[in-house]
């Protein structure tokens, strides 16, 4: 300390980060869609006004600050301004929460479009017919690309967190009533006439699965357990950067799992439903 005051120049009494007398440290909602879609570098900014971006969290996930790193509804960024320009900076991000639960019904509606039309295009197999990727695995898709993407001009591909919770439990509970409602009788009357059977069948086809996984990924390939099994400690998941610690680039990689292995286990699925009913039926 002694040697770092004598370079720089003398040392102040109290702590810094507790005096707000020329900037103030503020964190705001970010809830303008003007300010979405364009980096950091480009951020446009009130004149006159200067506002510094020092941090910037997404979800759960704090993310560096990067010039090239593109603002969306819901991130919440901690700014340095002078303490008389608070009010300013807070219209400028928009700071209002409403916002981060809002969005594009002409988004959704067009990626579904695009999806379901993905999903008639005929697919040939050599050797055993035409198969397509259907409502599950044509949408699936477009997903995954416009969730790469993240934006296309004014389109934004991206859904907010509390709207995607929401629509994501509202969506499941009525599949479950659907599938309750439609299956209920069928699957009392199967378990009752060969409920023993369809349990060894189930046991069969889950644990030849499993050890597929882990003959093939586990043990042949050295891939983690976790990964194989696509169960990440975690909900979240960021992708493992070099400036992180060892054991944090472990931990990101296995959260990484999930949405890696699903979309492409349930694709496989879909072909492969389709794949065998053509075999069975000899094309």
């Amino acid at each position: 300390m002694d040697e770092v005051a004598t370079a720089l120049g003398r040392i102040d009494p109290g702590r810094i980060g507790k005096d707000r007398g020329d900037l103030s440290y503020q964190r705001f909602f970010v809830s303008k869609p003007a300010l979405t879609g364009k980096t950091l570098a480009e951020l446009p900014m009130p004149e006159d006004v200067p506002i510094h971006v020092l941090h910037v969290r997404r979800y759960d996930v704090d993310l560096v600050p990067s010039p090239d790193l593109m603002l969306e509804i819901g991130d919440r960024v901690g700014v340095l301004v002078a303490p008389g320009q608070v009010a300013v900076a807070r219209a400028h991000f928009g700071d209002t929460v409403k916002a981060a639960a809002d969005f594009s019904y002409v988004s959704i509606g067009l990626g579904m479009v695009m999806g379901v039309l993905l999903g008639l295009v005929p697919v040939p197999v050599p050797g055993v017919g035409t198969v397509t990727l259907g409502i599950g695995g044509g949408p699936l898709i477009v997903a995954l690309i416009f969730g790469r993407l993240r934006r296309t001009g004014p389109l934004s591909w991206v859904m907010p967190l509390p709207a995607n919770i929401v629509l994501r439990n509202f969506g499941l509970t009525l599949f479950l009533a659907t599938v309750g409602i439609n299956s209920g009788q069928a699957f009392v009357t199967t378990v009752a006439q060969t409920g023993p059977l369809m349990l060894l069948i189930g046991a069969a086809v889950l644990l030849t699965t499993v050890a597929i996984v882990l003959l093939v990924g586990f043990y042949l390939l050295k891939i983690p357990s976790t990964t194989c099994s696509a169960s990440p400690p975690a909900p979240r998941a960021t992708r493992p950067s070099w400036s992180m610690p060892a054991a944090w680039r472990r931990r990101s990689a296995r959260m990484l799992a999930m949405p890696m292995i699903f979309p492409s286990a349930t694709i496989v699925k879909v072909i492969a439903v389709q794949v065998v009913g053509l075999l069975a039926l000899g094309g």
